[in-house]
């Protein structure tokens, strides 16, 4: 970079001397006498002297003030800029691994959660497994209950029928044929009646 500029400021010195002589040969080759003091031939060694003393100046002060203040500054834009990238990449590293670690969190929780919904549908599923059976157990006693009560209420419903029965066949018979038949051999008819059906 320093070779560049300097190469640059020479380059524009050698330029500009290159022009100056050209306007004094044109000057010179008019011979209009030259209205203009600088093409005039007779100054030119002077002009030439302070030309060069004007570079030497100019080179001296590019060189030594201007190019390193350029360069302090373009290699200290360099080195922030360097440390912003650095900064940057560590950042991005760092928000990539809290990215990482959330989604690993996020992850476990779920599972977790998949694991604590199973083991509640499961013990949800032993309680009501457990309450059925429970059901089911008194249900059948009630049935048991309920069946042995019906059949106490059919034999004692058959019981009265067969008096029921015995009384109005008994009245039946005294009204039809006037005989007047005991309860005994009553109850044995409509016993056998009853047992041949």
């Amino acid at each position: 970079m320093k070779r560049l500029l300097r190469f640059s400021a020479v380059l524009g010195g050698t330029s500009a001397l290159a022009l100056i002589a050209n306007g004094a040969m044109a000057a010179s080759e008019s011979g209009g006498g030259g209205t203009l003091p600088q093409l005039d031939v007779g100054t030119f060694p002077t002009q030439i002297f302070w030309l060069f003393v004007t570079f030497i100046v100019l080179y001296i002060a590019m060189s030594k003030i201007a190019i390193p203040r350029i360069e302090y500054v373009l290699e200290e834009r360099h080195s922030r800029i360097a440390e912003d990238l650095d900064k940057a990449g560590k950042l991005k590293a760092d928000a990539e691994e809290v990215q990482a670690n959330y989604e690993k969190a996020l992850a476990d929780a779920r599972g977790s959660a998949q694991k604590l919904i199973g083991k509640t549908k499961d013990e949800a599923a032993g309680k009501n497994a457990k309450a059925e059976a429970e059901a089911d157990a008194v249900a059948a006693k009630q049935v048991k209950e309920a069946e042995a009560r019906i059949d106490e209420a059919r034999t004692e419903a058959l019981a009265n029928v067969k008096d029921v029965v015995s009384e109005v066949a008994g009245d039946a018979v005294a009204k039809l044929i006037g005989v007047k038949v005991t309860k005994t051999d009553l109850k044995k008819a409509v016993a056998l009646a009853m047992e041949t059906k």
